[in-house]
C-alpha cells in the first residue's frame, strides 16, 4: 500500500493581474515551504482554486513544484466536471510524477451518492496513480460513509481520503473497519481533534501555506501534552482571524506577508473587502512577531 504521512501544504495559485500564472511567486512559494520541514505539497486543490485553473495552467504547476522540490511528494488535483476533464488532469499528474491524485466530486450541481460512486468508480478505473478521494461539501456533493467505505473496497487504487468536511466520522469509520486506507484531514479546523483521537495520518494544510512550523509543530506533538494545547490555540485563533475573508483569501493577504506569493485575487476587492484585508493584515504582522515566534521558534 502507498503511505502517507505528516503535513502537506496545500499551495495557493498566485496570478497576475491579467490573470495569468504568476510563476515567479509559485516558485518561490514552492522554494520558501519546501525548507520547513513539510512531507510536500498539495496542488490544485481549492486553497488553488481548482475551478479557474486550465489544463495547461495545471502541466505549468506541476512542473514548476517539481523543478522548485524535486524530493517532495505531490499531490495534485484533477477536479473536474466530468470524467474526462478528470482522467486529463490525472495524466498530467502521472507525467510529472505526483504521488497521487486528489479527486474531488463534480461541483455546482448536487449529486446523489449513487452518482459520486459512478463519477469516482470510473476516473479511478482510468487512471494510472493512486487516487485519493477528496471530500470538500462546503463546495461539492459531500461524500457519504458508506460510498467511501464501498470505493475502497471496489477499487486498489483508491487508497483513502482527503476529507476537508469538518467532519471525523469518514476517517473514524476507516479507523474502526481497520482498513490500509490514508486518512488525510483536510481542514485545519479539525486536525487536532483528529489527533486526539488517533484517526489521522497526515494533513493537507491551507494554514500551511502560510505557517508551516505552527502545522508541524502541531502535527508533531501527537495529540499530547502542553505543546500541542498551546499549537492547537494558535492555529484557532488564526483560523477565526482569517475568517473574515472568504477562502482562500485569508491565506493569500498572510502568506504575501511573509514574502511567499505576491497577493493576487480572482477579481477586484470591494471597499469594505479592501478594509477588511487591510485588517487582517495589521493583525497578522503583530501577532505573528508578538505571539508565534515567541512560542514556536518561527522565523
Amino acid at each position: 500500500m502507498v503511505r502517507f504521512a505528516g503535513v502537506y501544504a496545500a499551495l495557493l495559485t498566485p496570478r497576475q493581474t491579467n490573470g495569468e500564472l504568476d510563476i515567479s511567486s509559485y516558485h518561490n512559494q514552492v522554494k520558501s515551504l519546501g525548507r520547513s520541514g513539510l512531507t510536500g505539497f498539495a496542488i490544485n486543490g481549492a486553497t488553488g482554486e481548482f475551478t479557474i485553473s486550465s489544463e495547461q495552467e495545471l502541466e505549468r504547476l506541476l512542473q514548476k513544484t517539481r523543478e522548485a522540490a524535486p524530493e517532495a511528494e505531490i499531490l495534485c488535483g484533477i477536479g473536474s466536471g466530468d470524467v474526462n476533464g478528470a482522467v486529463r488532469r490525472a495524466r498530467l499528474a502521472v507525467e510529472a510524477g505526483a504521488k497521487a491524485a486528489l479527486l474531488p466530486m463534480p461541483c455546482f450541481f448536487p449529486y446523489r451518492q449513487d452518482d459520486l460512486h459512478s463519477f469516482a468508480s470510473t476516473v479511478a478505473s482510468n487512471v494510472g496513480l493512486p487516487v485519493l478521494l477528496y471530500n470538500l461539501p462546503q463546495f461539492t456533493s459531500g461524500l457519504h460513509v458508506e460510498t467511501v467505505l464501498s470505493l475502497l473496497a471496489t477499487h486498489d487504487n483508491i487508497v483513502g481520503i482527503k476529507d476537508s468536511s469538518g467532519s471525523l466520522d469518514i476517517v473514524r469509520a476507516i479507523t474502526e473497519a481497520r482498513l490500509p486506507a490514508a486518512r488525510l484531514i483536510g481542514n485545519d479546523g479539525a486536525l487536532a481533534a483528529a489527533l486526539v483521537e488517533d484517526i489521522c495520518d497526515g494533513v493537507v494544510s491551507g494554514v500551511a501555506c502560510t505557517l508551516p512550523e505552527l502545522m508541524t509543530n502541531l502535527f508533531a506533538t501527537g495529540g499530547k501534552g502542553e505543546s500541542f494545547t498551546d499549537s492547537r490555540a494558535l492555529l484557532d485563533e488564526f483560523i477565526q482571524s482569517i475568517s473574515i475573508l472568504p477562502t482562500p483569501w485569508g491565506l493569500k493577504v498572510t502568506s504575501s506577508m511573509r514574502g511567499y506569493t505576491q497577493i493576487s485575487f480572482p477579481f477586484p476587492l470591494s471597499t469594505q473587502r479592501q478594509e477588511e484585508a487591510a485588517r487582517l493584515s495589521n493583525w497578522f504582522l503583530d501577532w505573528y512577531k508578538q505571539t508565534l515566534q515567541v512560542k514556536t521558534g518561527a522565523a
